[in-house]
């Protein structure tokens, strides 16, 4: 059994990512982490109250906060050779790098993925091959009410993947905007449009136009029971590689 450390257990992901691993044959949860959580045996608030005997026995450290979970669970994970994996969003470059520069020196296995859905990353990666034969694209992403960030890593990591190798999109601006950025943002390489309301948990839709005819492609994770496949098929492969990953993409092959 591969044991298993949720940082932010109390949050919806946490507790997903929790009956994900109970329902596991391979996966058992034997330590929980959470700014609101009170400290018992198993449980804590604070990395730093970890008994060495439990740190001894973590395989690997599963994260799903917010920037500054993500950084105190990553360095607590690159400091005693944890693998590790993070779904957590809205960290800096110079965050990264420095969990970077650990992560080499330390030889651990690191995954960080902005979604764990199979069907965002097929999405991202059909978008890339329509992308050669578009010349117009613009991307719209829906989130819960709840959700800090905008726009989503989702969306940004789509964006990226789609206008990579130097694509360049055609812009459309309008003359008059009568309600700032109501066009959206380009910084990605693909206009992007958030949508923060009830009712939604993640939906992405990748949109390409040309004249006479639009392409459409769209994914919609209705349930947080999708990303698990996903989290537990990470977690596998930074314990059996000690690779840096950006992406679930490439632990899919893609």
């Amino acid at each position: 059994m591969k044991k298993i450390l949720i940082n932010g257990y109390l949050g919806q992901m946490g507790r997903s990512v929790n009956d994900a691993i109970e329902n596991s044959d391979a996966h058992e949860a034997i330590f929980y982490v959470d700014l609101n959580s009170k400290i018992t045996s198993n449980c804590s608030n604070d990395f730093e109250k970890i008994s060495s005997k439990v740190i001894d026995e973590i395989d690997c450290i599963i994260d799903f906060t917010n920037s500054n979970g993500f950084i105190q669970s990553a360095l607590f994970a690159m400091k005693n050779n944890i693998p590790y994996v993070s779904g957590s969003t809205g960290y800096s470059s110079d965050n990264l790098e420095k969990i970077k520069d650990m992560q080499s020196k330390n030889k651990v296995g690191v995954a960080l993925c902005s979604n764990f859905s199979t069907g965002a990353i097929l999405l991202a990666h059909l978008g890339k091959i329509a992308s050669k034969y578009y010349e117009y694209a613009e991307l719209i992403e829906s989130h819960h009410e709840k959700k800090l960030d905008a726009p989503s890593g989702t969306a940004i990591s789509i964006a990226n993947t789609v206008s990579q190798e130097n694509k360049v999109f055609q812009k459309v601006r309008s003359e008059v905007n009568k309600i700032k950025n109501t066009r959206g943002s380009d910084e990605a390489g693909v206009t992007i449009h958030s949508l923060r309301l009830p009712g939604v948990i993640a939906k992405h839709e990748l949109i390409f136009g040309a004249s006479g005819e639009n392409l459409s492609i769209t994914h919609n994770s209705s349930d947080r029971k999708s990303f698990m496949p996903g989290v537990l098929l990470a977690v596998d492969y930074v314990i059996k590689n000690n690779d840096f990953v950006v992406g679930l993409e490439k632990i899919l092959g893609l």
